[in-house]
């Protein structure tokens, strides 16, 4: 039975809150890097479907919290923030929402496994070209900010190869929340999450659905270990 600490709000976030969260994701994948400028403010709010207004909304919460920077004027903007910037963002994220980490991974544990095992029943030949190339990328450019568009690269053609946009678009929401900024030490051993990365990907080519979602699995674990890791060290390092 269903206690009250157990209920579950299923109101839908605000226009302004998908809006964020939309930013927040282009962050993520690399799509936006430090400095980068956010599309004209007419474009994103028609792209996102709601007004200006409510896109201001949004940018300001994000300026706030220290993901983008904005100057007025003629050559005025939005921009993504600098890494430095980006870093304490993330501390102060990790300080607020830190015990919310195991839930956010159970669900993107759930939701990358089934999309591995889906790819390795339904990619063809071509999703699968897409997903040795993603890998290839990683393994090639070891600079930080590659690696991180690399790794989404990864995911983004595994979820392509299930063939599944509902369990897609979730694997974006959810990774969307868990933003990492590109200069951050998060990935002590980059070869370890590389051999996790391949390991997904040889399931998936042998067809493979049981193993690929083992492996998917697998990795993700190993991500949330090593985000707690980075966290640790960066939380008790920062200035409060």
């Amino acid at each position: 039975m269903m206690t009250r600490d157990d209920d579950i709000s299923l109101a839908p976030d605000s226009a302004s809150e998908s809006a964020e969260r939309y930013v927040r994701s282009l962050i993520y994948w690399g799509e936006l890097g430090p400095g980068d400028k956010l599309p004209p403010a007419t474009e994103l709010a028609a792209q996102l479907g709601i007004s200006r207004a409510t896109l201001r909304v949004a940018l300001k919460t994000l300026e706030r919290a220290g993901f983008l920077v904005t100057t007025r004027g003629a050559h005025g903007g939005s921009r993504v923030s600098d890494t430095a910037s980006l870093s304490r963002a993330w501390v102060q994220w990790m300080r607020e929402h830190g015990d919310e980490l195991d839930a956010m991974f159970e669900f993107r544990r759930t939701i990358e496994s089934r999309l591995a095992a889906l790819a390795a029943e339904r990619r063809d030949d071509d999703d699968l070209a897409a997903i040795e190339r993603a890998l290839a990328r990683e393994h090639e450019n070891r600079q930080r900010a590659s690696l991180f568009q690399a790794d989404a690269d990864i995911h983004r053609s595994i979820a392509r190869a299930a063939h599944s946009p509902r369990l897609a678009q979730a694997m974006n929401d959810v990774r969307a929340d868990l933003f990492l900024p590109v200069d951050l030490s998060l990935l002590d051993d980059e070869s370890m999450v590389y051999d996790s990365h391949a390991l997904i990907v040889k399931t998936i080519r042998e067809r493979d659905p049981v193993g690929a979602a083992a492996a998917a699995a697998a990795h993700v674990d190993q991500i949330l270990l090593l985000m707690r890791r980075a966290a640790d060290r960066a939380v008790a390092g920062a200035p409060r």
